[in-house]
């Protein structure tokens, strides 16, 4: 009974450190598996610390039916989700004749130049639309729902370039660290996460080693209180074994 017990604590431990080391004990947590860390992310430009290594992001398209130009709804996001994107039936407009709408998001190799005193974080993304066949116009009648991957780094905001100009945007950022930020969008264009000149652009070269570490720390110390807890309880039930006494 006492090595149960004694098991028991072990594995607590092990999962009261776990929450201690990974800082949210804010609110009761929706317990969705281990979450494994990002990949680091991918620049078009990368800054020239994070050179070595850096992969390049990939884009995204999606085809969405529309019979008569009345488009469905639906999204595309970027092959590495680095970029997500969703519209409401009704939010496209087609033109007559339509079948189909495909939808791309690319990242930009030569961007538009960021507005005065702001920089650009990150990659800058065109987000379009077309319809089928022939190439139709297609619009948003309305404004959709983007999600964008941030780089390490301060971020103020997501812009939008319509061709002419940057737009300031309201950004919502993802909580408890996660590096993604959303927006409503108002239309096809370029897209860039940016921050006001003279910030940080970026975190140190080992950021992402430490939320590496941080969470294969957190799986060991659950894995070792674990192994614990079962090596007592393998002792417990081999002391609880009746002792045989051979006849002679």
């Amino acid at each position: 009974m006492q090595a149960r017990r004694v098991g028991l604590v072990a594995l607590l431990l092990g999962l009261l450190s776990a929450a201690l080391l990974h800082g949210r004990l804010g609110a009761p947590p929706v317990y969705d598996g281990i979450v494994v860390p990002p990949a680091p992310y991918r620049y078009e430009s990368p800054p020239p610390n994070l050179r070595n290594g850096n992969q390049l992001p990939l884009g995204g398209q999606a085809v969405l039916p529309a019979p008569n130009g009345t488009v469905a709804g639906g999204g595309v996001q970027t092959d590495d989700q680095q970029v997500i994107t969703f519209w409401g039936l009704g939010t496209l407009k087609a033109p007559a004749g339509t079948s189909s709408v495909t939808c791309t998001i690319q990242p930009v190799a030569n961007p538009p130049a960021p507005p005065a005193g702001v920089e650009l974080r990150g990659n800058v993304y065109a987000i379009n639309c077309v319809g089928q066949p022939a190439n139709g116009k297609v619009t948003a009648t309305t404004t959709f729902h983007l999600t964008m991957r941030i780089p390490p780094g301060t971020v103020n905001d997501i812009r939008y370039y319509d061709g002419q100009s940057w737009h300031n945007l309201t950004t919502l950022f993802a909580g408890g660290g996660d590096p993604y930020a959303s927006v409503n969008a108002p239309g096809f264009g370029e897209y860039a996460a940016m921050a006001r000149s003279g910030t940080a652009t970026s975190s140190s070269p080992f950021s992402d080693l430490s939320r590496y570490l941080e969470f294969y720390g957190i799986l060991a110390l659950v894995l070792l209180f674990g192994i614990i807890a079962v090596a007592q309880e393998i002792r417990r039930r081999r002391q609880r074994r009746p002792s045989t006494v051979k006849k002679r």
